[in-house]
């Protein structure tokens, strides 16, 4: 496995008023800063989708030798929505297929929705099913893999996530993130059972102390079911801290590299 940085964990720093971080510059930042030469981009942090903004990413990411891997894309549409309502989530995130495949990005991340339901049934796990399916047959002619994280909803029960991916006939993958699982689960065994359909990893990071105790949950012993489930490739630094992000994501590394 080798270390990658999500544009999430430098979130603060791409919304802030005063001199905000921007797209175009982040493959330089997470070079020149940190030492990492692979990228996850978030949709939300995009100034533009237009061939020449695309063009000029693409040429500064080869100017600083670093790697756009995938697209988070955070859309408000529901993915277990039923009829037309599933058909706009679906279109939703199936417009970011064309910009990930002119980036050289390799998939793009859906969420599964359905947040707002308390008890899921057959049907809600069939839908989400469905538009999955459905987007994965808009990625295919791109070569452009969906995956899905467990990024609460439907996803923050492993089991469902697999029952979903099962009903869609394996057409998509996993983005496995060490940390958004419920309080109560036992992250490691839920990690364990989605890791095996891994196209992408998240390492969340929490706030590292000096000693390099992460005290949130045990990220050595998660690297340890990555490397189990046979996954060996990137493995996305996600600094959700309270503190500073670059403290935060150098600690990272430093501890990461032990594990790996």
């Amino acid at each position: 496995m080798q270390l990658s940085l999500a544009g999430w964990s430098l979130c603060r720093q791409f919304i802030q008023d005063r001199r905000p971080l921007t797209l175009l510059d982040f493959p330089k930042v997470a070079r020149r800063r940190f030492g990492i030469a692979a990228v996850e981009l978030n949709n939300v942090f995009f100034a533009d989708t237009s061939a020449k903004y695309l063009r000029e990413l693409n040429r500064r990411a080869k100017g600083e030798g670093v790697t756009l891997l995938n697209i988070a894309v955070d859309e408000a549409y529901d993915m277990c929505s039923r009829g037309w309502l599933g058909r706009r989530a679906v279109n939703a995130y199936a417009w970011w297929i064309s910009v990930a495949a002119e980036l050289g990005c390799s998939a793009i991340r859906a969420n599964s929705g359905g947040g707002q339901i308390k008890k899921f049934s057959s049907g809600d796990l069939r839908a989400c099913a469905e538009n999955f399916a459905a987007l994965a047959a808009r990625a295919k002619p791109y070569r452009v893999r969906i995956v899905m994280e467990n990024h609460w909803g439907l996803s923050s029960c492993p089991e469902r996530m697999l029952k979903v991916r099962r009903l869609a006939g394996g057409c998509f993958d996993f983005l496995p993130d060490f940390g958004n699982w419920p309080e109560g689960t036992d992250k490691y065994a839920a990690l364990s059972k989605i890791m095996p359909f891994a196209k992408a990893v998240h390492a969340k990071i929490k706030d590292i102390a000096a000693d390099g105790s992460h005290p949130a949950f045990d990220l050595g012993r998660c690297v340890q079911v990555a490397k189990a489930s046979g996954y060996d490739g990137w493995l996305g630094i996600e600094y959700e801290g309270k503190g500073d992000a670059d403290t935060g994501i150098r600690r990272a590394v430093r501890e990461l590299k032990k594990y790996l």
